[in-house]
């Protein structure tokens, strides 16, 4: 029943994103925070981290890089006007959005394609604890977990390139640029504080009270309907000005700026997923990956590896191909060498979008990289393969010793 309830989030999520880009939520984010104000560089870098990590909770992180992108040339532009040019200014700063915008998606179970995929997977192959994977557990480890990626993330990107940091804190920047002010902002941040509220008592209730889920869900349902009835039917003053009234959402606005090739890719990836299932090339590959680990090898080390074999695998491959494909090979793994199968699962899909090297990984390092002018390719597979370790190290270690207590 709560893995119905969740697809009904799903779709209120998907809604909530339409009305965040409709109601212009990330410009007056960015306003409010960098807007006219003096700032040390080391300060934007986590900003633009944070903020980039926050809207990938709402919007596909594709559309997050579209929406940051202009920021990044007008912070090159106020830093370059202090007279101090350092070459590796857009380098950080392009790599600080695509960090943030990837690992963003981690936090809450609606927020990509790919923590849909292991919810659809766990529940047709009724894997083990697949009951304790909801809307509410998941927010309440997955928030941490970004904000601890957030802070390594910063971290990593001050250390390497240190000098330029310290020089850019030397300076206070003053950045300008039109802010947004869309007549329905208030009540876009309503609707989406709501959501987030509400889909997290509703996952607590169906999980706390088992003898009333159907009426829970059935409840959930109305709920949802009347949501999307409220936003495509209820008219609003179309503006302060006008007399106009309109719903807050028009269909067009549901398929505006969306990445098709995204899901082009996922559809590609399901169809190859589904021929390794067909012709059952995932029991020996599964035998061939257990031949290769040393015997005596701990549960955290097996997670690690895995976590490692994801995150570099997606360097040159569909992050959702990755992801589908070790579906079908961890699970007998699991059954081999008596590890969790759902622990293991986790670790994939939180790994196959930890891609930070090759901009060629997702469609957010695309964007980014050949968004921003002058990024050194080199830097970012650098700064990147370290990125790749910090981040297979950091979640195999959250999902074996945090994440287990919530499964």
């Amino acid at each position: 029943m709560d893995k119905i309830q969740i697809a009904f989030f799903f779709i209120s999520g998907f809604f909530i994103s339409r009305i965040v880009i409709k109601t212009e939520i990330p410009q007056r984010l960015v306003s409010f925070l960098l807007h006219k104000r003096h700032t040390s560089f080391p300060r934007i870098v986590l900003y633009l981290i944070s903020l980039a990590a926050f809207l990938s909770f709402f919007v596909p992180n594709v559309i997050t890089i579209l929406t940051l992108l202009p920021l990044i040339n007008i912070i090159i532009t106020a830093y370059n006007e202090t007279g101090r040019e350092v070459k590796s200014i857009p380098t950080i700063l392009a790599l600080a959005i695509m960090y943030g915008a990837n690992v963003g998606g981690m936090g809450s179970i609606t927020a990509t394609p790919a923590n849909g995929i292991l919810i659809t997977f766990i529940g047709l192959n009724e894997i083990s604890g697949a009951e304790n994977l909801s809307f509410a557990t998941w927010l309440l480890w997955g928030i941490p977990l970004v904000a601890g990626f957030i802070f390594l993330a910063w971290l990593l990107l001050y250390l390497f390139f240190r000098p330029t940091a310290e020089r850019g804190s030397d300076y206070d920047i003053t950045i300008s640029f039109k802010s947004s002010n869309h007549h329905h902002f208030k009540l876009g941040v309503i609707l989406t504080l709501l959501y987030f509220v509400t889909s997290f008592l509703f996952s607590l209730l169906i999980i706390s009270y088992p003898d009333y889920q159907l009426s829970l869900l059935v409840f959930t349902g109305i709920y949802t309907v009347i949501f999307i009835l409220f936003i495509f039917f209820y008219p609003l003053n179309s503006s302060d000005e006008k007399e106009i009234k309109e719903p807050l959402l028009k269909l067009k606005d549901c398929y505006s700026n969306l990445p098709i090739k995204g899901f082009i890719y996922v559809g590609i990836s399901i169809i190859i997923a589904g021929l390794l299932y067909v012709f059952n090339l995932q029991e020996p590959f599964s035998n061939f990956i257990n031949q290769l680990i040393p015997s005596g090898l701990s549960v955290y080390m097996l997670f690690l590896l895995l976590a490692l074999l994801t995150s570099f695998s997606t360097e040159l491959l569909s992050n959702t191909a990755v992801q589908l494909s070790l579906f079908l090979i961890v699970v007998p793994l699991s059954a081999l060498l008596n590890f969790s199968a759902i622990e293991a699962l986790i670790i994939v899909t939180l790994s196959s979008t930890c891609a930070f090297m090759s901009p060629i990984a997702t469609g957010v390092n695309g964007l980014a990289f050949g968004g921003v002018k002058n990024v050194s390719f080199k830097l970012m597979l650098a700064v990147g393969f370290l990125m790749n370790i910090i981040g297979a190290l950091y979640i195999s270690f959250y999902i074996r010793f945090v994440v287990l207590k919530f499964l």
